[in-house]
């Protein structure tokens, strides 16, 4: 097995690179001055909220345990795990700040990291939006499970799995919300596109009904 170094620092710099477009569009990009920029409603802090935000933080710590090269960490890496998988974590993870910087690009000010409705919020159905209502969480989702394939240790992919598990019951929430603030208008959409990739099929219309006498 090649130097578990060389993979740390592949960590590191693929994270590095997918955070980027994610402190630009938090930080940098919104301006105070914003009248969007006033927050209206915010979703409350339930217990998938609180699941999730466990699991998150299970990655997180468990990813700085690996990179500190804890001796007990050494008890979780997956023996015989090759630099084929893992190159091909790296790949998966390498494509998708391309695709998170295309979705703040088209959420722009809108973008927030927490469940919430702007004044004068708008529905984004144009770029990556416009097959998929949630690309955001397809890209955590896969960056997740790409980078955890680099480290090739069995306990940062559980906590990968465990948020591919998690984001359906979130993003049910966030579509309530988007329903009660958009109706028909969401519901259409939901017609037309895909959760978490895109359809498929084009969904079927319903025939029209003419009565006769």
């Amino acid at each position: 097995m090649a130097d578990e170094l060389v993979f740390r620092v592949w960590f590191i710099a693929l994270y590095v690179l997918f955070v980027i477009p994610r402190v630009y569009y938090r930080f940098v990009r919104p301006r105070r001055d914003d009248v969007d920029a006033e927050v209206a409603e915010r979703e409350a802090f339930g217990v998938v909220q609180a699941a999730m935000t466990i699991v998150i933080l299970g990655f997180l710590v468990s990813s700085v345990l690996y990179l500190i090269g804890l001796p007990w960490m050494d008890w979780f890496q997956i023996a015989q795990y090759s630099v084929w998988l893992r190159s091909v974590g790296a790949v998966i993870a390498l494509i998708m700040p391309l695709l998170l910087a295309w979705i703040h690009r088209e959420l722009d000010r809108q973008y927030s990291a927490i469940l919430e409705i702007k004044k004068d919020h708008r529905l984004i159905t144009t770029g990556p939006y416009e097959k998929v209502r949630h690309p955001m969480y397809t890209v955590l989702t896969l960056f997740s499970l790409g980078i955890s394939m680099v480290t090739g240790n069995a306990l940062i992919i559980l906590f990968a799995v465990l948020l591919m598990i998690g984001f359906p019951f979130w993003v049910r929430i966030e579509e309530e919300k988007m329903i009660e603030t958009f109706g028909d208008e969401y519901i259409e959409y939901m017609k037309r596109t895909g959760r978490f990739l895109p359809r498929l099929s084009k969904p079927q219309e319903r025939p029209s009904i003419t009565e006769t006498e």
